[in-house]
């Protein structure tokens, strides 16, 4: 005979918004005694959010077990503590303390997801360029620093200068004829340069793109014959140096000047636009 499928009792949990100061903060952590290890970049990323006031509440929650222990949020709490602001947060409480195995088991959405999400096009690009376009910003012209601006950061970046999606334009098309560079860098680099002669940037890119009627010398021609003998030899280019590569061409044609050659070592300083 078969045995009574007995039905398990619903865990019913208490849902509430509240305003999180930087001391409930801290009380909420000192029940933080079984979770993962921190990563500061975390912390760090979401606490310029919050002091810029774009941390938006979007359903994610803080959890505590039934205990009071706390399950889930421990990088959120940390933040408001770091940038010293009130948040409003979900809470959850009164889960089953085995339900933390199932948290945060999905896959974070990048920038690139958000901005798909807003139907943007070429959003890959997009949000590869913003990134670099912020760290150059912040002084990290090698982009080597262990962190990325946040996809709010980004976001902003765009609504201040929109001309960044004409240089994504450019990027891609440069590459549809021309597949030696990554198309982040060379959107990029459009902006930066752009905003030094934006005539000569349309010329600049035009000419890495097709090549066409360039002499023995000529800075653009020795650019495009590097990025083509680096992919030949099978070598690894970190993004900074194709971003040097591109600078010291256009310095070159920028000084009217020819050039045989272009070298950048690895620890060399990045060369800046003229």
């Amino acid at each position: 005979m078969n045995k009574p499928i007995v039905p398990v009792q619903a865990v019913i949990p208490e849902v509430d918004i509240v305003t999180v100061t930087p001391e409930l903060a801290k009380k909420w952590l000192s029940q933080n005694t079984h979770n993962r290890p921190l990563r500061k970049r975390a912390i760090a990323d979401y606490a310029r959010d919050m002091v810029a006031g774009s941390w938006l509440q979007n359903g994610e929650a803080v959890k505590f077990a039934e205990d009071g222990a706390l399950l889930d949020g421990q990088h959120r709490l940390n933040a408001v503590v770091a940038a010293g602001v009130d948040v409003t947060m979900l809470v959850v409480s009164g889960l089953p303390r085995e339900t933390q195995e199932t948290m945060d088991a999905g896959r974070k959405r990048t920038a690139a997801d958000a901005f798909s999400l807003r139907g943007e096009v070429h959003a890959t690009v997009l949000a590869a360029v913003l990134k670099r376009i912020w760290l150059w910003d912040q002084g990290d012209y090698k982009f080597g620093q262990n962190y990325t601006p946040t996809t709010a950061e980004c976001a902003a970046l765009l609504k201040e200068r929109p001309e960044i999606y004409r240089s994504v334009e450019i990027a891609v098309r440069v590459h549809q004829a021309f597949r030696y560079l990554p198309q982040s860098v060379t959107g990029t680099a459009h902006h930066l340069l752009s905003r030094i002669d934006g005539a000569e940037a349309v010329w600049f890119f035009a000419r890495v793109g097709d090549g066409a009627e360039l002499p023995a010398g000529h800075p653009v021609l020795t650019l495009r014959n590097r990025v083509m003998t680096d992919r030949a030899d099978n070598r690894k280019v970190p993004d900074h140096q194709y971003l040097a590569y591109l600078i010291r061409a256009w310095n070159a044609v920028r000084e009217d000047r020819s050039l045989t050659r272009i070298q950048q070592a690895s620890d060399a300083p990045m060369p800046l636009p003229k």
